[in-house]
């Protein structure tokens, strides 16, 4: 079966290709039921030799979809563009509201073609208009971009509706228009940021925000003509309502503005008017607008992930939230991967919670930063409990480090394995929550607390650090074992040092994200970092897609 993902490579004039391969027209009158007889099986087999399996497939789910209504159309009726085909043509026109350039769909031409389009020209815009509506929901539910893969940095690829499903579902609905504007995953929020693409974008059109000098720190009860220029800056995207008294005095409700630009960038809230803070107020409100962009497309790759119950990791902006029911019902500051041990994006299922893990040294940590230390520092491994194995896993197969000629050993041929034991100085903490996948990655305490204050937490080698483990483990099996898992609790089973294993009655979906990008329901709109510089590679991909679609 097609979908939409067949469509995106497909220039207009490949999908006009596509169109004449189909091999049959629609009738101007669908009620004469002729175009029964223009399926030409020999014709057909001969178009099957020329086209890719994409190709085909789309063109037999066009054939079956319109064998199925007895060839009547669904764009066009006997008066002209019919009211399905108005609302399409309509969402097509409007397609940048969802960052998406309406020439990617052909658009303005094709409703040009349509509006005045004869009986004879309807037959083939019929068609070009199922393909048109195909890329369109398609890239709505799913991305524009038909590999996150390759150019997201996500494990995954966007689930794409199938063209039957699509083409059914569009037959069946009562209202065009409300079921094009329902399309977008997610609903809500995906509503959300696309409110505040139109307001930046309202912002963009009427010059943007002013410029911030650069210079020394700004801070309370400050004069200077730099404040006059913070306070323009501010009013611009309403952090401050309105400049009073005097502009170039550094007053209380400039303090309070700023904190909420601050918290609405991902910046440490003191009030202070430091390098930091000017950088992301110098950033331009064309580039806002392209970071919301780009980040909608990747609020489409989550089409069908999320589910009603999940944990939530949002990379950019070190943060871990769990979400019932479209509402977020706990939060924490999490550390994420360094630039160069980047945490994947991903999903899996949340299995199981350990408390008292053995850390399981990967092979590379152990060989590039744990060996050359153990080298120069005698008695290392023991200092720091840990164990040296020759058996991987088993306890009993430890040996003596002081026994081993550690000259001898390298990254190439390095024969143990390293494991710490549980306690104090274990690099995962007391707890490690466990969702088994393909990239080793879970989400684990730290014996370094220090770091969950700083702005930029990309300290880890991959695997998601969390502020609170305890809190987040008694909230996680609140419901279980008959509410037995207090702090108390915790806090007794840890101190055995005992590695105890608690299986999830309730296992919880884990999407590990990456948005620099998103809106709140107050409206309230946030950007972080582009910490892994993402950001520029995808939109390079988007654009590619806009110009195929616009040849």
């Amino acid at each position: 079966m097609v979908t939409p993902a067949t469509l995106r490579p497909l220039s207009w004039a490949a999908v006009l290709s596509v169109t004449a391969a189909l091999a049959f027209g629609l009738p101007a009158r669908a009620q004469e039921g002729n175009l029964k007889d223009k399926f030409d099986p020999k014709a057909q087999a001969q178009r099957d030799a020329r086209h890719t399996a994409g190709e085909r497939a789309l063109n037999d789910a066009i054939k079956d979809f319109y064998a199925k209504r007895e060839f009547k159309p669904l764009w066009f009726d006997g008066n002209g563009l019919s009211p399905q085909g108005k609302a399409l043509l309509a969402a097509l026109a409007k397609s940048d509201e969802h960052g998406i350039g309406p020439a990617t769909y052909g658009m303005p031409k094709l409703g040009e073609r349509a509006a005045k389009a004869n009986a004879k020209e309807r037959e083939e815009l019929e068609i070009e208009l199922t393909i048109a509506f195909l890329g369109y929901a398609g890239d709505i539910v799913a991305g524009t971009v038909s590999n996150p893969r390759r150019v997201g940095g996500t494990f995954r690829d966007a689930k794409r509706p199938e063209a039957k499903k699509l083409l059914d579902d569009a037959a069946a609905a009562q209202d065009m228009a409300k079921f094009l504007d329902e399309l977008p995953p997610d609903l809500r929020r995906y509503k959300q940021v696309q409110q505040a693409l139109a307001k930046y974008r309202e912002i963009e059109k009427k010059g943007g925000w002013p410029r911030v000098d650069a210079g020394p720190t700004l801070k309370i009860g400050m004069k200077h003509p730099r404040v006059g220029q913070a306070k323009r800056r501010l009013v611009a995207t309403g952090e401050l309502a309105k400049i009073e008294g005097d502009a170039d005095t550094f007053d209380g409700a400039l303090l309070l503005a700023v904190k909420k630009f601050q918290l609405r960038h991902g910046l440490l809230d003191d009030g202070n008017i430091g390098a930091g803070t000017v950088a992301e107020m110098n950033i331009s409100a064309k580039e806002r607008v392209e970071q919301l962009v780009i980040n909608i497309e990747r609020r489409r790759w989550l089409a069908g992930h999320l589910g009603d119950r999940y944990i939530y990791v949002n990379i950019a902006d070190h943060d871990l939230k769990i979400v019932e029911k479209g509402h977020t019902v706990y939060t924490s500051r999490v550390v994420v991967g360094r630039p160069y041990h980047e945490t994947p994006v991903f999903s899996a299922t949340m299995q199981y919670i350990e408390l008292n893990p053995y850390w399981n040294v990967p092979y590379s940590i152990a060989t590039q930063e744990l060996l050359p230390v153990i080298k120069k520092v005698p008695g290392y491994l023991q200092s720091n409990d840990y164990l040296l194995l020759t058996r991987m896993g088993d306890n009993n197969s430890a040996i003596d480090p002081a026994s081993v000629d550690w000259s001898r050993y390298g990254p190439g041929n390095f024969p143990f394995q390293i494991r710490q034991k549980p306690g104090p100085r274990n690099a995962l903490g007391t707890t490690m929550f466990m969702f088994p996948n393909p990239h080793n990655v879970f989400i684990h305490d730290t014996p370094i607390r220090s770091i969950f204050n700083l702005e930029d937490r990309y300290f880890s080698h991959g695997c998601v650090r969390v502020q609170n483990p305890w809190g987040l483990a008694i909230f996680l099996l609140k419901d279980q074992d008959n509410g037995q898992w207090t702090k108390e609790k915790i806090a007794k089973v840890v101190e055995t040092k005992d590695q105890t294993r608690i299986n999830l009655k309730a296992p919880i979906q884990v999407h590990i994200t990456y948005l620099t990008a998103w809106a709140e329901q107050d409206g309230t709109v946030h950007f972080r970092k582009d910490g892994y510089k993402r950001d520029a590679t995808l939109r390079v991909a988007m654009n590619k897609v806009a110009y195929a679609g616009a040849r």
